[in-house]
């Protein structure tokens, strides 16, 4: 599948802020199923973006706004070629429990509790109802999670935040994308299944897909026969071509497509925009990446006489 995707992010204050320092993970991964084949980063007010991989191999922009302004526009353009059949699960050969090396540093980080992915007696009773048992296909083990999540869980925006531990989706029955994602990696964690925090794009089929005008996310568990295979709990569906993965992690704090710090006593809103279109050819003059400006005003220094620089807010999206 052929994709173009265009993911824009306005931040909008209540007043003039004296600074703004972002991090960003917006660059689609070089994946074997997955090639980006075109990235283009806009960033308003203008300024300079420096780019650098991070320790799980995520492209990160980050950049400074120094100068007086009420808002931060970023467009973060990809084309990108992915060539991923739907797993089947049920037709590995892989056995519960698996049994990762003792040295296996790659799945280490993958196999514990972290950040908002926490231990917690209602996880627990949640995973008995699994009813794994030793010996049995790995597959329906996954399954079995897969779909129980499904049945108790319910779709609902506003009742977490981008902070929340997966304790609150256990007590409130409901979340969005990285509450879904985050609560089945804690499950397969305490099934002693490795499983990984992915952040990135869908190519929606609006009737089927929740989430899918915005970024979303979606979990991969590790099945030694095959490797890492996507599981999408939102959505109940298995991760197939018209999912773009961005970046992956331990968990949302991980991977989060922007955070960073402001300067100001002000009130911050955030409004995101994501389209995708199907593409029958490669278009011509790609660009492998481009850093482009964009038209947002900032202002003198004279306006801001009464502003608290030292007061520094954070800020992250929520999936």
């Amino acid at each position: 599948m052929l994709l173009k995707l265009t993911h824009q992010t306005d931040l909008t204050y209540t007043d003039l802020i004296s600074e703004s320092v972002m991090e960003l993970r917006m660059a689609p991964r070089q994946e074997q199923d997955q090639h980006r084949l075109a990235f283009t980063l806009a960033i308003g007010p203008p300024t300079s973006a420096n780019s650098y991989f991070d320790w799980l191999g995520n492209t990160v922009h980050w950049f400074t706004v120094a100068s007086f302004h009420k808002q931060i526009r970023i467009v973060a353009t990809s084309v990108v070629e992915t060539d991923r059949p739907i797993p089947e699960p049920s037709q590995y050969t892989d056995i519960w429990p698996t049994k990762p090396a003792a040295t296996d540093y790659q799945t280490y980080d993958f196999c514990h509790f972290h950040g908002p992915v926490v231990d917690s007696p209602p996880l627990r009773q949640l995973v008995e109802h699994v009813k794994a048992r030793k010996g049995e296909p790995l597959g329906a083990v996954a399954i079995r999670l897969f779909d129980l999540i499904h049945q108790r869980f319910t779709f609902k925006k506003g009742v977490t935040k981008a902070t929340s531990p997966i304790t609150d989706i256990l007590e409130k029955g409901a979340g969005v994308c990285q509450d879904f994602t985050q609560l089945m990696i804690g499950s397969a964690r305490l099934l002693g299944i490795p499983a990984r925090y992915i952040s990135g794009l869908v190519h929606p089929d609006a009737s089927k897909y929740v989430g899918a005008t915005e970024t979303h996310a979606w979990c991969e568990l590790l099945f030694p026969s095959v490797g890492w295979v996507g599981f999408d709990p939102a959505n109940h569906r298995l991760v197939g071509a018209n999912y773009v993965k961005v970046a992956i992690g331990r968990d949302y704090q991980d991977v989060a497509p922007n955070k960073g710090r402001y300067s100001g006593k002000v009130q911050e809103s955030i409004d995101v925009a994501v389209n995708s279109e199907e593409m029958t050819v490669i278009p011509p003059e790609l660009a492998a990446e481009r850093i482009q400006s964009l038209a947002i005003p900032t202002y003198p220094s004279g306006s801001m006489g009464y502003l608290d620089p030292n007061q520094q807010v954070e800020h992250q999206q929520q999936q």
